[in-house]
């Protein structure tokens, strides 16, 4: 996961920005102030090379150099697309499955479909979205083998009707706080 860290220097009023990869440093960006020699020299003594020293480094910059972290919003299509990989690759031995632009409007679909039987709620979507694939086992071995999301886009009336047949009805998530 790539995250985000910006660093205000307080002496030179220069505003930095920090790119993590995994935890790992990747690249810096400047993005506004004066940038001099002697910032340039000892840029490394404000730039944790790991994302797990940052509160490290802002402990022994205090008054120095201020840092700040960028918040970026997971989107509905990324929490959806998580839950499919985690299913997919526990499905398939870890292996992960190759995403296309035809997986991604599959989808997109599935997220406007389950949002419509949800009336519009979001995190109930999800969560029927993961209770169906937490169900996959129920449904026929047919079904079971196919789990690309083209199939179970195309096929989602079927699943549907299928899991809740197989679980006698029966189907909701944890403490009955979701049900399809």
């Amino acid at each position: 996961m790539t995250t985000h860290h910006n660093i205000h220097l307080v002496k030179t009023k220069t505003d930095l920005k920090l790119t993590y990869r995994d935890g790992k440093f990747k690249k810096i960006e400047h993005l506004r102030g004066a940038v001099d020699a002697s910032i340039l020299k000892h840029i490394g003594i404000v730039i944790p090379p790991k994302e797990s020293d940052l509160n490290a480094f802002m402990k022994a910059m205090e008054g120095r150099a201020l840092y700040t972290s960028e918040q970026k919003i997971v989107s509905l299509f990324s929490k959806f697309n998580t839950v499919w990989f985690a299913f997919f690759r526990k499905e398939n031995n870890n292996i992960d499955p190759k995403f296309t632009g035809a997986d991604g409007k599959a989808l997109n679909q599935i997220i406007t479909y389950l949002k419509n039987i949800n009336t519009g709620d979001e995190a109930a979507a999800l969560a029927n979205w993961q209770l169906l694939l937490d169900n996959w086992s129920s449904l026929s071995e047919f079904h079971q083998k196919q789990t690309d999301l083209k199939y179970i886009n195309s096929k989602l009336n079927v699943i549907i009707r299928e899991i809740i047949h197989n679980n006698g009805g029966n189907t909701s998530g944890t403490n009955g706080s979701v049900s399809i």
